[in-house]
């Protein structure tokens, strides 16, 4: 199956429109299945997520397939190709989708994302099972996760947030014990190596050769493998990743635009602006009105 040929999907149009603006969508399994029929073939998108499946199901990631029973937590990374088929009308679940700026708000890089073993992780299988005896803390979580979600009350980022967070760290806990895992392509060991140092390195490195240069490989390999992985060019991510971590500091910091521009590894306060503007549609003071008037 040719990537061209794949569609890549936005967040499921589900709660409050303010939630999902701001990148996280959290909602039954069973609902978005049912909702957005489109999720039952293979798809990929820009975004991360987290599903608890419960019941027999078919998982295929990145063009392999897996059978699941019982508790089942699957990790998706931006680009990746999948879709999960249910094999019982009993199966159900929570699907938490959330963008990496959502996830991270003001957190400094890296990211925590990229350093849990879950995503852009090529050396295991993207999913492991819950015993039932272990499972009671993770189930009671997302319960609290699609509560908080349902009801918008005061806070409910933060709390989002946090949830997401406590979540990752209780399942790093249990992919200690081991999990099913199988031999990583270069391809993906190659990703995983890039996004790795994208989030250590995105302020200082702002062209492709010295990622390529670290990696020990050619600049064109580099982008070819990105592509073929994410979806994406090598340099396109590279410049998402900037410009993420400026609207960040738009909406989070007092920084005047110049000294954003150069906390973001830019030299010169115009080029700044100029790239903002191409990739962003606005101005960054543009930009840092129309965002703080719409979340402050």
């Amino acid at each position: 199956m040719n990537r061209r040929t794949i569609p890549s999907l936005q967040m499921s149009d589900y709660g409050q429109d303010s939630l999902r603006e701001q990148g996280v969508v959290v909602m039954p399994l069973e609902l978005s299945m049912s909702q957005e029929p489109q999720r039952l073939i293979p798809h990929f998108h820009d975004f991360f997520q987290l599903f608890l499946i419960q019941g027999p199901a078919r998982l295929m990631h990145d063009f392999r397939e897996y059978d699941v029973t019982g508790i089942t937590l699957f990790f998706l990374s931006p680009g990746q190709v999948h879709t999960i088929y249910p094999r019982a009308a009993s199966m159900r679940g929570t699907v938490a989708s959330f963008t990496q700026a959502f996830f991270d708000h003001q957190s400094p890089p890296p990211s925590m994302l990229v350093e849990l073993p879950f995503f852009f992780a090529p050396g295991a299988a993207p999913w492991f099972q819950v015993k039932k005896k272990e499972a009671g803390r993770l189930l009671e979580l997302f319960v609290d996760l699609q509560r908080e979600y349902d009801g918008g009350r005061r806070g409910v980022m933060e709390v989002l947030r946090a949830l997401l967070r406590i979540l990752f760290i209780e399942a790093s806990r249990l992919d200690a014990a081991g999990h099913p895992g199988s031999e990583p392509t270069r391809a993906a060991l190659l990703a995983r190596q890039f996004h790795l140092a994208l989030e250590h390195h995105f302020r200082e490195w702002q062209a492709l050769a010295p990622y390529a240069k670290q990696l020990g490989v050619t600049v064109n390999h580099l982008n070819d493998v990105i592509h073929q992985e994410t979806g994406h060019s090598a340099g396109e991510l590279i410049r998402h990743r900037r410009l993420l971590d400026a609207k960040r500091l738009l909406l989070h910091s007092d920084l005047s635009i110049s000294e954003i521009g150069y906390q973001t590894g830019f030299q010169d306060p115009s080029y700044f602006s100029r790239f903002f503007r191409r990739y962003a549609g606005d101005t960054p003071a543009e930009f840092r009105e129309a965002i703080r008037e719409k979340y402050h």
